[in-house]
């Protein structure tokens, strides 16, 4: 049976509206881009103010404006094509950043220098600190307990397969039992922050989704304590000028003693407070920071503490001001997925190419067989069992800095640089597949 006039009138408006809107957005990127290309030209030809002369408040506030429409205009633009804003935002951060370039030998052409990449670190832990308060709050306690012996078989059978395969494949190739001994504990992290942006993007998050996000929040708590542990240990062989006592303490025990401390106090000022919720978030963030910064405990586990304990305590109370943070969680996004981006280091990635492909693709295998099989041994739906594996694929925020701990331990080691660069590189390659990959399994399973 044809299809009748009506219907296929309507068919084409759609599809003209459709494609306008991805003509629209393609215009409006390019015309952003172009705009700040020739503000930037106009102040060194005309004005004769090269940018790195201008102020450092005035030039950074020009970039977080850059990166949040810019990253918004390629998230819209990119799903039209099926794929996760995600993936747009971080394609807008490698175009714009200095690794692109730098790889291509054209660092000139970057819209963001690496001196400007580093001015802009406050504003990356600030939206850290806010997908740390909106996924806490994510996290159901009644669902966790419910769901309890999903949430750890999931996360003990993933952990185990993929740090022993992982560990190894790089022991084989690296000939160094103590680096596969960190990169096998980094392969296991996941990313917190893409389960949460991609659970908001869900109307009604389904029970797939928060036992994902349950899952990666629990497991990658209780990696960060095993990084610092197997940091300790070693370290203790080496002479360094690093407390590593210091830092298996407040990595973990630290981080979620500030932000159940934390917690108490905000439950209290909510049940007094209902206006300008607003600047409440905004200025609740920053002060989670600052403690951050003096007790040097990590931002994304105090805030997500803070966000579980804090709703956990007075749901009701807190309700508004969870809820602000939700409305607030899209530039946010557009904030901290840019900037990842802007970070991607593409000169490692292709100089390790061979390597990097080797240890991701061990890596994938080790994923897919151990989610798969701790899917089934806790009773999941066949369609859950199929793709639950497709969850723990990303990696992001914590597995950068974790990473970056490497190096800040053994600042003079030539082992510890070339290890965290093929960390970086791994990262990077699963930060670009992995949103994808988790967007299919949420849409799969209902």
């Amino acid at each position: 049976m044809s299809p009748r006039p009506a219907e296929m009138a309507t068919r084409r408006r759609h599809h003209s509206h459709h494609r306008f809107g991805a003509t629209f957005l393609s215009i409006a990127l390019a015309a952003l881009v172009g705009l700040v290309v020739i503000g930037r030209e106009l102040r060194e030809s005309t004005i004769g103010i090269p940018a790195n002369d201008l102020p450092s408040a005035g030039e950074t506030t020009l970039l977080i404006g850059l990166i949040i429409l810019g990253s918004w205009l390629s998230g819209r633009l990119i799903r039209k094509i099926g794929l996760p804003p995600i993936t747009g935002q971080l394609f807008f951060g490698v175009l714009i950043g200095p690794g692109f370039w730098s790889w291509l030998q054209r660092p000139e052409l970057a819209l963001i220098n690496p001196t400007q990449l580093a001015d802009l670190r406050g504003a990356e832990l600030l939206a850290l600190v806010m997908i740390g308060l909106v996924a806490g709050s994510e996290i159901d306690g009644a669902f966790v307990r419910a769901r309890f012996r999903a949430i750890a078989t999931l996360a003990i059978g993933q952990v185990a397969v993929v740090s022993t395969l992982v560990g190894l494949v790089t022991w084989a190739m690296l000939h160094s039992p103590v680096q596969a001994c960190l990169f096998a504990t980094l392969a296991a992290t996941c990313s917190s922050a893409v389960s949460v942006a991609l659970l908001r993007e869900m109307r009604h998050p389904t029970e797939f989704a928060r036992l994902l996000l349950a899952t990666t929040v629990t497991k990658d708590l209780l990696l960060v304590l095993t990084f610092s542990i197997v940091l300790f240990i070693v370290s203790s062989g080496s002479t360094t000028t690093h407390h590593s006592w210091y830092v298996v303490v407040l990595h973990l025990a630290g981080s979620i003693g500030v932000g159940f401390a934390l917690a108490f106090p905000l439950a209290m000022a909510m049940r007094r407070m209902e206006r300008r919720m607003t600047g409440i978030v905004l200025v609740t963030a920053i002060f989670i920071l600052m403690c951050c910064q003096l007790t040097s405990t990590a931002p994304l586990v105090v805030a997500l503490t803070l966000g579980y304990f804090a709703h956990t305590i007075a749901p009701i109370a807190t309700a508004s001001f969870f809820a602000t943070a939700r409305r607030l969680f899209l530039p946010v996004c557009c904030v901290f997925f840019c900037a990842a981006g802007a970070h991607m280091d593409l000169a490692a990635l292709f100089a390790n190419w061979s390597l990097v492909l080797m240890l991701c693709g061990t890596r994938l295998i080790a994923v897919w067989s151990g989610a798969t099989a701790a899917a089934r041994m806790a009773g999941l739906a066949p369609a859950a069992q199929r793709w639950a594996w497709a969850g723990f694929v990303p990696q992001a925020g914590i597995s950068l800095a974790l990473a970056a701990q490497v190096t800040s331990e053994f600042p003079q080691e030539q082992w510890a640089i070339s290890l965290a660069t093929v960390m970086i590189a791994c990262i990077t390659l699963n930060e670009i597949i992995g949103p994808i990959l988790m967007r299919l399994a949420l849409r799969r399973v209902p």
